[in-house]
Order: C-alpha cells, then sequence, then structure tokens
C-alpha cells in the first residue's frame, strides 16, 4: 500500500500531566496547519481547547481521554464523565477496566464497555477503547479483543502510551503500537465485527511505522477505519516522502 499523506489520519495529542494551556494551544494550532484528524487532550483543557479554538476560527474535531491512563474508575463514574463532556467534544478514548481484565471478571468487563459504549452513542459520539496491550497476555487479549468488538465501539486502540514498561516486559511485552497487536486485531476483527476501526497509539513517530502498523490493520487509510494516537505528529511529518 503507498500512502503519501497520512496526516488526515492523525489524532494530534497531548496528554502529559504537566501540560499548560500553551502546550493545547501549540496543539490546536499544529492541527489545523497540518490538517491532522483531530486533537486529543485530558479533560482538564476541554473547555479551555474549544474556547480558543472559537476564538481562532477553528472548527476542528476534540477528543477527550477517560478513566486514562489506568482505567480504574467505576462504570457509573465512566458513564458520568462521558455526559459531562459530551457539549463539548466530538470523540472518547476510553481505557478498559484494568483491573478487571486481570482479574480474570470478564461479565464485569463486558458489562463495563458496554455500558460506556452504549452511553457515548446516545449521545452521538464516536467511542474508542484502549485495551493496553502491554498490559495483557495473549490469552486475555483474545478475550478482551472479542469483547470490545462485539460491544458496538467505533474503534480498538492499542495503548495509552503511558505503560509501565517493567511490568510489561515481565509478560513478554513492547510498550506501544506493535505490528503482531494489530495483526491479531485485524484477524480477530474479520469474525467479530468486520467494520470496526483500529486506532494504533504509543511510540509512533515515523511515516513508515504509520505505513507497516496500517497495513498490519487491514483498513483503508480512511480516519473512519484507521487512526493514528501520536504526540510526535511534526517528526512524522517530517519523514514522510517528499513529494
Amino acid at each position: 500500500m503507498v500512502v503519501t499523506n497520512i496526516v488526515g489520519l492523525i489524532d494530534n495529542t497531548y496528554l502529559k500531566p504537566y501540560g499548560t494551556t500553551e502546550d493545547i494551544e501549540r496543539l490546536v494550532e499544529d492541527t489545523a496547519r497540518y490538517g491532522a484528524y483531530s486533537i486529543t487532550i485530558n479533560p482538564v483543557f476541554v473547555r479551555y481547547a474549544r474556547d480558543y479554538m472559537s476564538r481562532r476560527g477553528y472548527k476542528l474535531r476534540i477528543s477527550v481521554v477517560i478513566d486514562f491512563p489506568f482505567g480504574a474508575l467505576t462504570t457509573d463514574a465512566r458513564v458520568e464523565l462521558i455526559r459531562r463532556y459530551s457539549g463539548l467534544v466530538d470523540e472518547y478514548d476510553v481505557v478498559v477496566p484494568m483491573g478487571l481484565v486481570k482479574s480474570g471478571l470478564w461479565r464485569d468487563v463486558e458489562d463495563d464497555i458496554k455500558t460506556v459504549v452504549e452511553e457515548a452513542h446516545r449521545l452521538g459520539k464516536v467511542v474508542k477503547v484502549i485495551v493496553e496491550d502491554a498490559y495483557t497476555t495473549r490469552e486475555e487479549k483474545l478475550e478482551l479483543y472479542r469483547i470490545v468488538m462485539q460491544s458496538g465501539a467505533d474503534f480498538i486502540k492499542t495503548s495509552t502510551g503511558f505503560e509501565e514498561r517493567e511490568y510489561a516486559e515481565r509478560l513478554g511485552n513492547r510498550v506501544g503500537a506493535q505490528v503482531e497487536n494489530v495483526r491479531l486485531m485485524a484477524e480477530l476483527s474479520r469474525r467479530y465485527n468486520p467494520r470496526i476501526g483500529i486506532k494504533v497509539a504509543g511510540g509512533i513517530r515515523t511515516y513508515q511505522q504509520v505505513l507497516e502498523l496500517l497495513n498490519a490493520s487491514e483498513r483503508r487509510p480512511d480516519p473512519t477505519e484507521f487512526r493514528v494516537g501520536t504526540s510526535h505528529m511534526l517528526d512524522i511529518i517530517r519523514t514522510m516522502p517528499k513529494s
């Protein structure tokens, strides 16, 4: 697959806990300048970003992360956050309830994700479910991917980018977006939900990485099917071939 410009697939991201309003302004300006699909930010800056874009005349999409990066809130709290920001955002990136996943409480995991997805859709929003690949075994991935795909989520997303490397390595995993996990998502989606989009995130800094992950996803280079979450959009642009 040859893609000359993948910027329109990017959710331009700033999620560092020490970020400032100036960082959000730069994120918005870069997104508007280069034509990324959206910005992805923490809830604390949603109102500021929306007001700033209004002053600048920008009509950009905003995605807000929910229960990020741990996936440690109750279902009720997650749903409440989705409702609270529904008038300001277009999309949600929601972390799976990781403690329930690691406890093998699959019925509870399924109920939580289904409830969260249904609430987001009731409000007319796109919802991406972050499965945090670095924290799960292959057996856990098989069950978790199935649950996410059958929940009706718009996207399954690889990672937060905030994984604990030491724990991941104990499981034999690497942090960030990995081609083998995206291939598994594509394989299982053929059985459970061929329409689900795939979002790759975590450690993506080059154009070549994007192409490899896109090819593994078996999706078209269309933002309704494939997204790239990255805080390194400018690095990706610098590594793109010159037309």
